[in-house]
């Protein structure tokens, strides 16, 4: 979490219904055949129910800004975040314990996820989980230890971790289990560090021994630490969001630096053979940095394995329109190199396959399709500001007139295309809680326009029932020159704008 005012323009275009970016016919086909089970996964991760932010859920939309405190524009909005996420192996599964609402669980390796709401959802921000011994224990910023049988509960609380007079706060905590001992790291200020202390393996309330600073702020040393959109700021880096794993007995320490609301937001690591340190800084750092196109700042998240003994990076990504604690999540394949240091792959944003291997995950081989991804739409009935659902940017968004009854959202392909996938990031713009005016289920259908010059669904999200603010769906593989959204309805209250539309798939050999 961080503390720093900074501004960020975000753009928006409000077009008729027939946003077209290249003209199409508005009759179709019935559609193709239905697509197999999913196979592949795709950041932002498609989780539902993506809870109201903490800081948003008392606010009255429109109310000017007074203290910043990170607010992103001049009048205060609702918005939606999850962020400074946990995961944990078990059975098989995984089980995502994210700030602002618990739990999601996912048993196909991360392509679908489902919500299972625990009976303590919100605890603070940034909680942790492990397995100790026969239990599970939870906490969050601040909060009690809780503990529990399972994994989603029920936990009950049994105290809170006691720290000496003179220390951080218990921001950012995590637990961590090693061999029936059990350690507690912490810490989330601009340049004070990560702090850990043993704690009772019986009795996690109490400690054993005096809590020792690990690691600090050394921003000449370590250029990336420092906050701003260019790591500009040479005296605060908000060290946070420490994470420990340990591997063929070396400990790696990871922490996140230079401002969540920053598209440098970014995972340093350091290692030591004790869980305690002393800790030496990797010469790969930092290990999870991604500043440039669709996912942004990446960091504050957790390493956990997964099927077959593969390890995984899960982290928070920037979308930052109206608060810089407006975030979403992602998840890539880690690995320990042949140096010993801990190693995460580049943030992806295309579509990934399970790799059935320790190796994780591998790209599917499906690119955006979209034909005006990177240049200016140039036909008679070409409209520039349609082109911000294919801009690459999660703060940047199309949204129809208020008096568009069927808004179509139409893109051409780029040459020999055959549609694999379809990713839809909304904005729900209009949250406003305090009137009844709440998250729910878009409503729509993709439709691909055929060599023949026909048009064909693809996908049919025209009934849904699940509140997806961001959704990717694999479809039949169909060839086509065009691909149309056509949105069939939004949440009581809702403008539902598209911050991008991206059609996935291959394009002919040459």
């Amino acid at each position: 979490m961080q503390r720093d005012v900074i501004f960020v323009l975000a753009v928006v275009a409000s077009c008729s219904a027939a946003a077209i970016l290249f003209g199409a016919e508005q009759s179709s086909l019935p559609a193709v055949a239905p697509a197999q089970p999913a196979t592949t996964y795709c950041n932002p991760l498609p989780i539902p129910d993506y809870p109201i932010g903490r800081i948003a859920r008392d606010v009255t939309p429109g109310t000017p800004v007074v203290n910043h405190d990170l607010w992103l524009q001049s009048g205060m909005e609702q918005f939606r975040e999850l962020a400074d996420v946990s995961v944990l192996w078990h059975d098989g599964k995984w089980y995502m314990y994210p700030s602002v609402d618990m739990a999601w669980v996912s048993s196909d390796g991360g392509i679908t996820w489902q919500h299972h709401p625990l009976n303590i959802r919100d605890i603070g921000y940034a909680p942790t989980i492990v397995r100790h011994k026969d239990k599970f224990l939870l906490m969050a910023s601040e909060s009690e230890v809780y503990t529990a049988q399972s994994p989603l509960g029920p936990f009950t609380p049994i105290g809170k971790i006691p720290l000496p007079a003179g220390l951080p706060s218990q921001t950012d905590p995590m637990l961590f289990s090693d061999d029936g001992h059990l350690y507690y790291y912490w810490g989330c200020t601009p340049t004070d560090g990560i702090y850990g202390v043993e704690l009772d393996a019986d009795n996690p309330t109490r400690l054993l021994g005096k809590p020792a600073k690990l690691m600090g702020f050394d921003p000449d040393r370590f250029p990336w630490q420092r906050t701003g959109d260019w790591n500009e700021d040479p005296n605060s880096g908000w060290i946070e969001g420490s994470w420990m794993l340990k591997r063929n007995g070396t400990y790696y320490l990871t922490y996140s630096a230079a401002g969540t609301e920053n598209r440098t937001y970014t995972v340093g690591a350091l290692t030591s053979k004790s869980p305690l340190g002393p800790f030496t800084p990797q010469k790969n750092n930092p290990i999870l940095r991604s500043t440039e196109g669709l996912i942004t700042g990446t960091a504050h998240g957790s390493f956990a394995e997964g099927p077959n003994h593969s390890l995984w990076a899960f982290y928070t990504l920037r979308a930052a329109v109206v608060h810089g604690f407006e975030r979403r999540l992602g998840m890539d394949p880690a690995y320990i190199g042949e140096d010993g240091e801990l190693h995460v792959k580049p943030p992806s944003s295309v579509p990934q396959r399970l790799a059935g291997t320790s190796q994780g995950a591998v790209s599917a081989g499906w690119a955006p399709l979209n034909a005006n991804r990177w240049t200016s739409a140039t036909s008679a009935a070409g409209n520039l500001s349609s082109r911000l659902a294919v801009d690459n940017d999660l703060r940047t968004w199309w949204q129809p007139r208020a008096d568009d009854v069927t808004p179509v959202l139409t893109s051409a392909l780029v040459g020999g295309a055959t549609v694999r996938a379809i990713r839809i990031v909304w904005r729900d713009i209009g949250l406003n809680t305090g009137k009844g005016i709440t998250p729910g289920p878009f409503r729509y259908k993709v439709e691909v326009q055929t060599a023949s010059g026909s048009w064909v669904t693809v996908l049919d999200r025209s009934n849904s029932t699940e509140d997806f603010l961001i959704d990717y769906r694999e479809c039949p593989a169909t060839p086509g020159s065009a691909a149309r959204l056509v949105i069939l309805g939004a949440p009581k209250g809702i403008t539902p704008g598209v911050a991008e539309f991206t059609v996935f798939g291959e394009t002919a050999k040459r």
